[in-house]
């Protein structure tokens, strides 16, 4: 049976309809941005459904508490709504991989990052410490202590605290990508294999501008996708017209050939990045109005997400006073 004509997906679907008319549209975050102030734009979200979250919040500052608040509560709602929790916990993989990392460099540089753990995981954030000294705590998924003990290795080897994203980036994309052809989440499978794809393209591109050599760009690059790692090594030492042309046939032609011309034309790496999300977020939509199957609860993880994104960009500008338009040029395109 095929995943997208599963039937136990259909009341899902049907309260994702409704929950799609509440998600932020531009006009919205529009708004936000053209507020006069941090103050100004957290009281415009607090005009949406992210209300309550910021009726609690001390001030602007709290933006982050606010977001994640909203990651949680969405993920909540998603597993009582879902038949199968593993598609949520597939999702929450990477909010425990950001506090390995966060309890990791404090634990090396002996500081106290607490402030900067996501508590939206499947792992209460508090325990991650405990995690990475390799305590056994019950409901934290074996492979995380695998995951925690390959990336202080490779700290204690280099001292340099980057490995530890780096070796955690590459097991997070892994384990998730092998889980879901496990459950037979097709779709997703697809999804995190071209998130790998504009990953690595971003990692040539930045490595080939830093002039940084192979040892460099194989360090930095995920498995999973569907472009050979060998073909990225080999592009490094080509001319910027020679690895747009690589992937004229690509479905990542338009990717490549605009963020880098944009590049040349000394716009930096923005451009890049945000038509890799795009490129996500297209590949999203085409999915989103299937009647069955988990493809569009997929679709409004995804949206969410981006949303979240989305207004930590315009709250992150707004207190450090970034112009308006510089703002609006680093927001996403929606998913719905």
């Amino acid at each position: 049976m095929s995943i997208s004509h599963d039937s136990r997906y259909a009341y899902a679907v049907g309260r994702i309809r409704v929950l799609e008319t509440r998600l932020l549209d531009m006009s919205k975050l529009g708004r936000m941005v053209e507020a006069k102030s941090a103050d100004e734009a957290l009281r415009i979200l607090g005009e949406t459904e992210y209300a309550d979250l910021v009726s609690r919040a001390a001030g602007p500052q709290d933006y982050a508490a606010v977001t994640a608040g909203e990651i949680t509560r969405v993920y909540s709602l998603m597993k009582k709504l879902l038949p199968d929790e593993a598609l949520v916990d597939l999702f929450l993989i990477k909010y425990d991989i950001h506090n390995m990392k966060v309890a990791l460099k404090a634990q090396f540089q002996g500081q106290n990052f607490e402030h900067l753990f996501i508590d939206a995981g499947l792992v209460p954030a508090k325990l991650m410490p405990y995690v990475c000294q390799q305590e056994k705590l019950q409901g934290v998924p074996p492979e995380y202590y695998a995951f925690a003990s390959a990336a202080a290795l490779a700290y204690e080897e280099s001292k340099d605290p980057k490995v530890i994203d780096l070796v955690l980036d590459r097991m997070q994309y892994s384990h998730t990508a092998a889980m879901a052809e496990k459950h037979g989440y097709a779709f997703l499978a697809r999804f995190l294999a071209s998130q790998a794809d504009l990953a690595n393209i971003r990692s040539l591109v930045r490595t080939k501008r830093l002039g940084r050599g192979r040892d460099y760009l194989a360090g930095n690059l995920l498995p999973g996708g569907t472009v050979p790692q060998a073909v990225l090594l080999e592009a490094l030492t080509e001319e910027w017209t020679a690895i747009i042309a690589r992937f004229s046939s690509s479905p990542y032609q338009a990717v490549v050939e605009q963020g880098i011309n944009a590049l040349l034309e000394s716009r930096g790496l923005t451009m890049l990045e945000k038509l890799s999300d795009g490129f996500l977020a297209e590949l999203s939509r085409s999915v989103r109005f299937q009647a069955f199957g988990p493809e569009p609860v997929l679709n409004y993880i995804l949206a969410k997400e981006n949303e979240v994104r989305n207004i930590r960009i315009v709250m992150l500008g707004k207190l450090n006073g970034v112009p308006n338009e510089e703002i609006r040029e680093r927001l996403r395109e929606g998913y719905a």
